[in-house]
C-alpha cells in the first residue's frame, strides 16, 4: 500500500459565498464536501473541543434548565388532550369531547401565549434571557394553582390563558438562550435536542392522565393539572445559578463577564481560544446595531433585503411547523383514534401515551442528524413524507365514517401505526428546526423581538387547529385531513426553491447569504479549503496550490 504524502494538503469543499466548481480537483487530491463558511471550519477545526470534559457537561447541565421550559410547554400543551377525553372531566364541567366550547377552553390558551407573545422582547433585551424563563415559570405556576382549582369554566379559562402566557414568554427566552450559550460547532445539537424536550413533558402528561383516568373522582383530572406546578419550580431554581447569556452582556456593555463565560465554556479557560476571539468580534460588531434598535421598533424585521428574507424564513418556519397536521394529534389525539373506531377511554390514553414516547424517538433521531443533514434538505423531503402518511390515516379513517360493524380491526391498527409513523415522522423533521431554524435566521439585535413574533405566528396558526380543529372534526370528519395532505405538498416546493440552507455557519457569519441577491442560491455556493496540520484552511491563504482552471 502506498504511503500517504503527508506534504500533500488534502482540499475540502465548502460550501459559501465562492463558486468552486472551477477547481481542477483530482490535481489536489481526495475532496471532501462540507457546507458553510470557510473562516467558521478553519476556526472550529484549529481547536476542537472535548464534549466529555468535566466543563461541557457542567455547560449540559446549563442548558438543561433551558430545556425544561420545552418540557413545560410539552406538559402543558398535551395535558389538556388526555383530559378532554375523560368522562370524569367532561362530567364536572358538562362539555363534550369535540364542538364549539371545547374549541373555546383549547384557544384561550393559544391566546395566552400571543399575548404573552408582546412582551418577551421587552423582558429578555431589557432584563436578560434569564429574566424571561423565570417570570415565565412564575406565570405558568398561577395558571397551574388556577386551573387545578377550577369549579366553573371561568375559572378554568383564567387558568389556561395564564398558562399560555407563561408558557411563551418562557419559551421565547429559552431557546434564545440555549443558542447564544451553546458553542457555535455544537449549535445545531445543542439546540435540537432542546426542542426534544417538549416529548418529556408531553410523554409525563400522557402517561399521568392514563394511570389517574383509572380514578373515578375529580382527582382523575385536577391531579395531572397539579402536577404543572413541577417543571416551572425547577425553571425558576435553576435559573438563578446559571450565567447570562454571553450576547446579552456584550450588548449591555458586560464584556468581561461574556468573555468569561465564552472562555470557561468554548474555549477549555482560554480567552485566546480560536472560538472564542471570533465570537467576541462577531459580538462587538453586533453592538451598536443592538443600541440602535427601539424597544418597541418592530419594523427592524422588514427594514430591508437583508432583513426581509430573515423575516420570511422565520416566517415559513412559523406557519409550516403549526399547519402540518401534528398539532391535530397535539391537541385531539384521541379522537383521532375515536375516528379509526376505538372508543375505550382507557385504550385511547395508553395510544395517546406510546404515541408520545414513539415521536420523542424521532425529535432525538432528528437532533443527532442536524449537523449531518441541511436543513432545506430536511424540510423539503420531509414534507413529502408527512403528506404521504397523513394521506395514509385519511384513508384508514375513511373506513370507519359509518362505524366500526364489519370492519376488520386490521384497518383499525394500520391507521393507528400510521398516526405513530407520522408523529415520528414530524418530530425528526420539525421538532429540532422549528425554534433553532428560527432563531439562527434572525439577526443578532432583533432576535428576540423576532423569537417574539416567531411566537405569535405559531398561535396564529394554532388559534386555527384549536378551535377550528374541533368543529371541523365534529362536522366532516376524517375530511379535514385532507386539507394537511395538500399544505405539507406545497410546504415542500417552498422549502426546495426558498428554503435558505443555515448550516456550518455562525449566526453573524449568515449576512453574508442574505445579503447575497437570491439567498438560497447564495446559501448553497461553494469555497475550496483545504486540510493541513488536522484543520482546515481557505484557499486564498495558500499559494503553494495548484491553479485554478
Amino acid at each position: 500500500m502506498a504511503e500517504k504524502d503527508e506534504s500533500r494538503p488534502e482540499p475540502v469543499i465548502d460550501h459559501g459565498s465562492i463558486n468552486g466548481d472551477h477547481i481542477d480537483k483530482s490535481a489536489i487530491g481526495n475532496v471532501t464536501e462540507v457546507q458553510g463558511n470557510t473562516h467558521f471550519h478553519e476556526t472550529v477545526s484549529a481547536a476542537p473541543l472535548n464534549p466529555w470534559s468535566w466543563t461541557s457537561i457542567q455547560l449540559y447541565c446549563i442548558l438543561l434548565v433551558a430545556a425544561l421550559n420545552a418540557t413545560s410547554s410539552g406538559f402543558d400543551g398535551s395535558i389538556f388532550s388526555s383530559i378532554n377525553a375523560m368522562t370524569q372531566y367532561q362530567d364536572y364541567f358538562h362539555h363534550t369531547e369535540l364542538g364549539s366550547s371545547t374549541g373555546i377552553i383549547f384557544m384561550i390558551y393559544t391566546i395566552g401565549n400571543m399575548i404573552g407573545s408582546l412582551f418577551t422582547g421587552l423582558i429578555c433585551d431589557q432584563f436578560g434571557r434569564r429574566a424571561g424563563m423565570m417570570t415565565g415559570s412564575l406565570f405558568i405556576m398561577v395558571g397551574a394553582i388556577v386551573q387545578t382549582a377550577a369549579k366553573s369554566d371561568a375559572y378554568l379559562l383564567g387558568g389556561r390563558f395564564t398558562l399560555g402566557f407563561g408558557v411563551a414568554i418562557g419559551t421565547s427566552s429559552a431557546p434564545t438562550y440555549a443558542l447564544e450559550l451553546a458553542p457555535p460547532q455544537w449549535r445545531a445539537r445543542v439546540v435540537g435536542y432542546y426542542n426534544t424536550f417538549f416529548y418529556t413533558g408531553s410523554i409525563l402528561a400522557t402517561g399521568v392522565t392514563y394511570a389517574s383516568a383509572k380514578n373515578n373522582s375529580e382527582l382523575a383530572f385536577r391531579l395531572p393539572m397539579g402536577l404543572q406546578l413541577i417543571p416551572p419550580f425547577f425553571i425558576f431554581a435553576g435559573a438563578l445559578l446559571i450565567p447570562e447569556s454571553p450576547r446579552w452582556l456584550t450588548a449591555t456593555g458586560k464584556k468581561e463577564q461574556a468573555a468569561a463565560i465564552l472562555a470557561k465554556y468554548h474555549g477549555g479557560g482560554d480567552t485566546n481560544h480560536p472560538v472564542v476571539q471570533l465570537e467576541l468580534r462577531e459580538f462587538e460588531e453586533s453592538i451598536e446595531l443592538q443600541k440602535a434598535s427601539n424597544l418597541w421598533d418592530y419594523w427592524a424585521l422588514v427594514k430591508d433585503h437583508n432583513a426581509r428574507w430573515r423575516f420570511t424564513m422565520m416566517s415559513f418556519m412559523s406557519f409550516f411547523a403549526q399547519l402540518s397536521g401534528n398539532s391535530v394529534l397535539t391537541y385531539y389525539l384521541p379522537s383521532m383514534y375515536k375516528i379509526l373506531g376505538i372508543i375505550s377511554v382507557e385504550r385511547r390514553l395508553l395510544l395517546s401515551f406510546a404515541n408520545s414516547i414513539v415521536s420523542a424517538t424521532g425529535a432525538v433521531a432528528g437532533s443527532a442528524t442536524n449537523d449531518k443533514i441541511g436543513r432545506r434538505t430536511k424540510l423539503w423531503v420531509g414534507s413529502i413524507v408527512l403528506a404521504g402518511l397523513f394521506g395514509a390515516v385519511t384513508g384508514f379513517s375513511a373506513k370507519f365514517e359509518h362505524g366500526s360493524a364489519g370492519i376488520s380491526t386490521a384497518f383499525s391498527n394500520a391507521g393507528v401505526a400510521m398516526i405513530f409513523l407520522f408523529g415520528c415522522a414530524y418530530s425528526f423533521v420539525y421538532t429540532p428546526l422549528t425554534a433553532t431554524y428560527c432563531a439562527e435566521v434572525l439577526a443578532n439585535p432583533t432576535r428576540a423581538k423576532g423569537m417574539g413574533v416567531h411566537v405569535i405566528m405559531s398561535n396564529c396558526a394554532n388559534l386555527y387547529n384549536t378551535y377550528v380543529t374541533a368543529v371541523a372534526l365534529e362536522a366532516i370528519n376524517w375530511r379535514y385531513y385532507l386539507i394537511f395532505v395538500g399544505l405539507n405538498l406545497i410546504y415542500s416546493f417552498i422549502w426546495w426553491f426558498l428554503g435558505v440552507e443555515t448550516r456550518g455557519r455562525t449566526l453573524e457569519e449568515l449576512d453574508e447569504v442574505f445579503n447575497a441577491k437570491f439567498p438560497p442560491r447564495a446559501a448553497l455556493q461553494k469555497h475550496i479549503m483545504v486540510k493541513r496540520d488536522g484543520h482546515l484552511a481557505g484557499l486564498s491563504d495558500n499559494s503553494d496550490l495548484p491553479e485554478q482552471v
